[in-house]
């Protein structure tokens, strides 16, 4: 089983592979570039890349890329929408080269347009990518959201329809256990009865699950994150998605809010000793 967690590239891509075995991970995310800005990206660093790409295979490990927060494929403002566009284009080129087998990206934000402007916006925005990107082996990894504001995809049937479209092989899922919580999607009680795991065109595209706790409340519809087993969603439900024969193929990547990256460790432990109850 792959749990894994988040991991810098600052010191470049080998040494994240490097880092991850040493805190007990077996998979492991990271940022294509800047999480906060589309400009001033560094050029990448191909022998870091192939380097990273080799280790990968000699370590058993896998890992996907995560997008910039600031990529909103349903805004209705052209300037960000079309930035938001090339930015992913580019994310995907940057995984292929690392070797990394998706690239995750938020639902967007259509503001006061609605949701069925908002898919429709970002199915059109998808299909661009899609089209202009060679990364054909890369897939396109689509978050579900804890509904903070206008943001989509809060719901298995909005997911879906959003990518009802696309081909499997390009475009799936990431779960965000927390923001599944916080949107009023996976309950605390029965986490098992997520719609999603138990729908054959949403499980089928799964590809990556974000475990990580909440620091607000069931349906509190923010994106919160809480240490694993510390926070309202909780051990119990945390242990229950781990143990799901459903999910056992498919990898967990953590992003809670550890101090400081090597402390991952503890929560690798903690996850691992879950799966053993």
């Amino acid at each position: 089983m792959r749990i894994g967690c988040h991991l810098s590239v600052a010191k470049g891509f080998a040494e994240a592979v490097k880092t991850a075995p040493k805190l007990g991970a077996n998979a492991f995310q990271y940022f294509t570039k800047n999480p906060r800005g589309f400009r001033g990206a560094k050029p990448l660093n191909v022998v870091d890349a192939e380097n990273g790409r080799r280790l990968l295979k000699e370590l058993d490990l896998v890992a996907i890329g995560h997008a910039p927060y600031l990529i909103n494929l349903a805004s209705p403002d052209d300037e960000l929408y079309h930035l938001s566009i090339q930015a992913l284009i580019q994310d995907l080129a940057i995984a292929e080269a690392r070797g990394t087998y998706g690239v995750v990206v938020h639902c967007g934000k259509p503001k006061d347009q609605g949701v069925e402007y908002g898919i429709k916006r970002m199915q059109q925005a998808i299909q661009t990518v899609l089209t202009e990107s060679s990364a054909t082996g890369v897939l396109l990894l689509i978050e579900n959201t804890a509904g903070q504001g206008s943001e989509i995809g809060t719901s298995v049937d909005e997911l879906l329809a959003l990518v009802e479209p696309f081909p499997a092989e390009r475009v799936g899922f990431c779960l965000d256990t927390q923001h599944a919580f916080a949107a009023g999607a996976l309950t605390r009680e029965d986490p098992g009865g997520f719609a999603g795991f138990s729908t054959p065109e949403y499980l089928s595209r799964l590809h990556a699950i974000h475990l990580n706790d909440s620091k607000v409340p069931f349906n509190g519809h923010k994106d919160r994150h809480e240490l694993i087993g510390q926070g309202f969603l909780g051990e119990e439900a945390i242990r229950q998605i781990l143990t799901d024969p459903r999910l056992q193929e498919i990898p967990f990547y953590l992003e809670t809010p550890v101090e400081h990256e090597k402390d991952y460790a503890d929560e690798i432990r903690v996850c691992r000793a879950l799966c053993e109850q």
